[in-house]
Formats: C-alpha cells, sequence, structure tokens
C-alpha cells in the first residue's frame, strides 16, 4: 500500500556533528555510481526559490469518486502532464488541481486486463492509446501496491509527528510518495523551513508529483535503487508498499529485511533516519502480527515503538478500493549505543519521565472475539483501544476467515488514538536547552567526542557536510560521492576506537570498557562487510592525509 519504491501508492543514513556522528549500522548503501549528496537533497538557501508547492484542501476531493470517476481523473491529469511537459512551462493552479486527482491503479487493475468488461473497454482502450509502451507497463506493474492514503488518516499522523514534537526546518522523507499527498497535506506549523525529500517507482506517479511539489527533491527510481544519506532525517512519513514478495538489494545482503517487502521498508526507513527522529509508517497488519518475530526484533533493536494505531479494513475503500487491515507504527529511533531493555525500552535511567519507555511489541497475545480467541500483537492486547473497531473473523482480499478489523473509521476515533500517543519525545537537530524533549541518551564515550578533538587536516562531519579541518576552519571537502561515504564510515570507526580509548583512561567500570570494546568490534565488521580491510588499497587512498590513519590500520595485521 503506497507508491514508489520497489512498489507503487502513497507515498532514502549520513552521521553528522564532528566527532559526534551516529556509527551503529554505519556502511551506506551504495546501490548507484554516484551517491545521492546531501546537497541533492538539502540546497544552499540562496538556490531556494520562493516556494511553490501544492497545497492541498477539501475543495480538491482528493480520493472521492466512483471507480469510473477516479479512472477518468486519472486519464486527464495523464494529458494535462504532457501538455505541460510539452510546453516546458510550470503548472497552473487549476491544473495542479486536475494533477492532484491522480489516484494510480491499484482499484482499476481491470482496465489492464486483455479482455476487459464491456463497461469499461472504452476507458481501457483510451488508457492503452494513451500511454506508451512502457508507461503501460509500469502502470499495469504498479496495480498491487498503487493504493493511496486517505487525507483522513494522512491528517491523523501529520498531528501524530506535531505532537511528537517535530518542528519547522525539519528534513522528512517519504519513501514511497505517489503524487505526494503526504507532501500536500503537511500542517501549516511544520513548513517553514522544512526540506522534503520524496521516493516514487512509478514514472508517470513521480513526474506528476515533481510537477506538484518542485521545491521538494523527488526521485524517480525505486527506493532499493535510491542511496539517500543514512541517520539524516528528522522523520520518515507515509504508506508503505507490503505483500509477501521479496526486495532485491545488495546492500542488504544476507539480511532478513528483504523477504518482504514491507519489512524492507521499514528496515530501510529506520536507517535512514537520524537518532531521535520518528517515522510514522503504514503497513500490513503482519508485521505486528505475524507468527515469526525476526522483524520485530530487528527493528526493536534499533528503535522504541511508541506506539500503533490499527485501522480498520474500511479505511482505504473509498480512496483505494480495497478492504485490508492495516497499521500506523511510530517510532523513535535510538541513539548509537543506547541498548534496547527486555520490555522493549532503551536501558537508561537518563530517560526523562515524559518520554516513557517504548512498547513491548516483539511478542503475540491472545484476546477474546465474538468469533473465538485470536492472536495479536502483545501491543494491542494491552492497548485493545488503538484497534478502532473490533477484531473478526472475515472474508478479505487475501483470504477467507482471516482475522480483520470490523469497523468504519472517524476522525474522532482517529483523534482519541493521537491523543493518546507520547508528547515531546522528537528531539530536534538544532534545539537550544529547553526548545525540546531531551534526545534519547547518547553512547557517553562517543558523546565526549567534539569538535576539540578533531586534529588539524582530519576529516570530520561538520553540518551534514564532509569536511577537512584547516586551522580554525571547517573546509568542504572536495571528493567524489562514494569516497566521501567511504571516508564517513572510517570516521566512525576512528570514533569509536576513542571511545575505547576513553573508557580504558578514564578508569572506567568494565561494563562500559566491555561495552566499548563491543561497540568497536559491531562497527569495524560492518565496514569490512562493505568496503573491505581498512589497509585495503582503496581506503588507504581515501583517508591518505588524515593525521588518524595510522590509528586505524593499527586494528589490523592484515596478511591477504
Amino acid at each position: 500500500m503506497g507508491a514508489g519504491g520497489a512498489g507503487v501508492g502513497d507515498a532514502g543514513r549520513g552521521p553528522s556533528g564532528g566527532g559526534t556522528s551516529p556509527v551503529r549500522d554505519i556502511e551506506v548503501r551504495e546501490v548507484e555510481a554516484r551517491e545521492i549528496q546531501v546537497s541533492d537533497i538539502e540546497p544552499e538557501p540562496a538556490a531556494r526559490p520562493p516556494p511553490r508547492d501544492f497545497r492541498i484542501t477539501g475543495a480538491h476531493r482528493i480520493g472521492q469518486g466512483g471507480l469510473k470517476e477516479k479512472a477518468r481523473d486519472n486519464i486527464a491529469a495523464i494529458r494535462t502532464l504532457r501538455l505541460i511537459e510539452d510546453e516546458g512551462r510550470e503548472p497552473r493552479e487549476a491544473e495542479k488541481a486536475v494533477l492532484a486527482r491522480y489516484s494510480g491503479w491499484g482499484a482499476l487493475s481491470n482496465v489492464f486486463h486483455p479482455y476487459p468488461r464491456s463497461d469499461w473497454e472504452d476507458i481501457a482502450r483510451e488508457i492503452r492509446q494513451l500511454l506508451t509502451p512502457e508507461e503501460y507497463d509500469s502502470a499495469r506493474g504498479s496495480t498491487p501496491n498503487a493504493h493511496f492514503t486517505s487525507p483522513m488518516v494522512i491528517g491523523a499522523m501529520w498531528e501524530a509527528m506535531e505532537r511528537f514534537g517535530l518542528g519547522a526546518s525539519a528534513q522528512i522523507l517519504e519513501p514511497s510518495m505517489g503524487v505526494g499527498h503526504f507532501f500536500g497535506l503537511m500542517p501549516e506549523s511544520l513548513l517553514p523551513g522544512c526540506r522534503r525529500t520524496g521516493v516514487e517507482l512509478d514514472g508517470i506517479t513521480a513526474r506528476i508529483a515533481k510537477q506538484l511539489y518542485p521545491d521538494a527533491a523527488i526521485f524517480a527510481k525505486g527506493f532499493e535503487e535510491t542511496a539517500l544519506p543514512d541517520n539524516f532525517f528528522d522523520a520518515v512519513i507515509g504508506n508503505i508498499p507490503f505483500g509477501n514478495y521479496p526486495v532485491h538489494d545488495p546492500a542488504y545482503r544476507h539480511s532478513p529485511v528483504t523477504r518482504t517487502i514491507h519489512d524492507y521498508f521499514l528496515a530501510k526507513s529506520l536507517d535512514k533516519l537520524r537518532p531521535g527522529g520518528v517515522m510514522a509508517l503504514i503497513t500490513s497488519r503482519y508485521t505486528m502480527d505475524k507468527q515469526d518475530s525476526t522483524m520485530r526484533r530487528y527493528l526493536a533493536e534499533r528503535a522504541d515503538l511508541v506506539g500503533a494505531i490499527r485501522l480498520p479494513d474500511t479505511a482505504f475503500k473509498a480512496n483505494a478500493g480495497t478492504e485490508v487491515t492495516t497499521d500506523i507504527l511510530f517510532f523513535l529511533k535510538r541513539a548509537p549505543g543506547s541498548i534496547a531493555s527486555r520490555e522493549g525500552g532503551t536501558a537508561s535511567s537518563e530517560i526523562a519521565p515524559s518520554r516513557g519507555r517504548g512498547e513491548a511489541w516483539r511478542e503475540l497475545a491472545s484476546i477474546t472475539t465474538p468469533d473465538g480467541d485470536l492472536s495479536v500483537n502483545e501491543y494491542f492486547g494491552r492497548h485493545p483501544e488503538m484497534m478502532l473497531g473490533e477484531m473478526r473473523l472475515e472474508g478479505t482480499m487475501y483470504r477467507d476467515r482471516e482475522p480483520t478489523l470490523a469497523g468504519e473509521l472517524s476522525p474522532e476515533l482517529l483523534k482519541q488514538a493521537v491523543a493518546s500517543l507520547p508528547e515531546g519525545i522528537c528531539a530536534d537537530r538544532h534545539a537550544g536547552p529547553g526548545e525540546r524533549a531531551r534526545p534519547p541518551p547518547e553512547n557517553k564515550d562517543l558523546a565526549d567526542v567534539g569538535a576539540a578533538d578533531v586534529k588539524d587536516g582530519a576529516y570530520a562531519i561538520r553540518d551534514g557536510l564532509l569536511a577537512i579541518r584547516r586551522g580554525a576552519i571547517f573546509e568542504t571537502a572536495k571528493v567524489p560521492g562514494s569516497v566521501a561515504w567511504r571516508i564517513r564510515a572510517m570516521l566512525a570507526v576512528r570514533d569509536a576506537i576513542r571511545a575505547v580509548f576513553r573508557t580504558q583512561l578514564d578508569d572506567a567500570p568494565e561494563e562500559r570498557i566491555a561495552g566499548a570494546r563491543r561497540l568497536l568490534n559491531e562497527i569495524y565488521d560492518s565496514f569490512v562487510s562493505r568496503y573491505g580491510p581498512l589497509s585495503s588499497c582503496e581506503n588507504v587512498k581515501a583517508f591518505a592525509g588524515d593525521p588518524d590513519q595510522p590509528l586505524l590500520l593499527s586494528l589490523e595485521t592484515y596478511d591477504p
């Protein structure tokens, strides 16, 4: 459900801060020949034109109308897109309203049938004539996932983001954006200074999104092909594709996350989120309820589940023409070095009381329903009020006697559920004292590595960019993108080595010393799996001139 990445519907971890760069799972996913640079997402202020992005209102009737009206709206949007592109201009306001009503083909798969029903023959013929063979194949291939989210649900998710404390000037990612309804419905309070990045697989859908949101960075490719920086975005939001089919991404080889597309989107989206950032994604109920807890444990090792809302199977019926039970999952990404507790939260006494602990959600629990006992996620077992309906055994679009949340969704139910979520958990990357809730506690030894520890001539991360210290200033490093990410990963190893030294020099408790060593091992192994030994020719060449290169090389006794 959702568009973009390896599927279509609504809708890419870079360390930051000198020696305080996030370091867990630091290897950067390098799928393309050229990595996406921070400047591709965040242009210089002088380069930004006045705001031109589309704003959705009730008058645009997004998602309303029957199937044939949606099909005609799609055709009108494509014709309008062609006209705008042929004339090489920006769309007028009236044309934007036409483009925004494009709803994809998830509910209209019958138009691609070789022998459509007689009452659909004219529309099917017009679509075949309108699209190029490549566009036609892409549109037909998008039908399993091109299910756009209703404005009511989108509004509730943004309300949750505001409740979490997400502020203006945030970096926001939608990994499966469709034509961008999440962008068009973003609250006014979050718009000033925000920078939005979207990914969309289907070509026509992405082209429409670019016309509607020219100020956003939109990548018309699969999520698995989009090498966005890790640990970079303040928030991730959207409706991801889901289904029981795998994704091919060499960057996640030997990882369980590629087994199903929704698992992959959740894992990669979390990688792109910075520590202290928040994520709100719609996914299949199977993420929470499936018997195999591998994926829940994978995510729980990296982030706290701060809440979840189960939507009834009618939530997407009007807008997407489908009936399926879905969950909105809300995550807070933990800082490097913090460890998940057995209850599911962060093992630290430094968390503010208002922040609370992450919810336990790895296991299942039994609940009683009118159709007998059912197994649901333990979170919903403790919080039945977050299921906005009644669990039943009903026939679904997938199979008969399927556990389903029956009921009708309303703004009131959504508002009540959002009001139950924690407040002020999002740590603003630029906040001063008292302006935002404190970020999750970081690994103390890594947090102590500051700008003063950067030697003259050494690499560092300043304001999200790779830089070199020259006396009292930092100059932006002029190296190719792929080399820059290799150097970033080596900086993470360097910071982890320093953390080990610091625990020893401070005569820290054995538990802290062991934890720092363990973290160094994880970061080193992660680096080697992606870039090879530190002493390889490529790595020696990339880090040449940095005064800490001998420190890195001292880790290895390498014999090829």
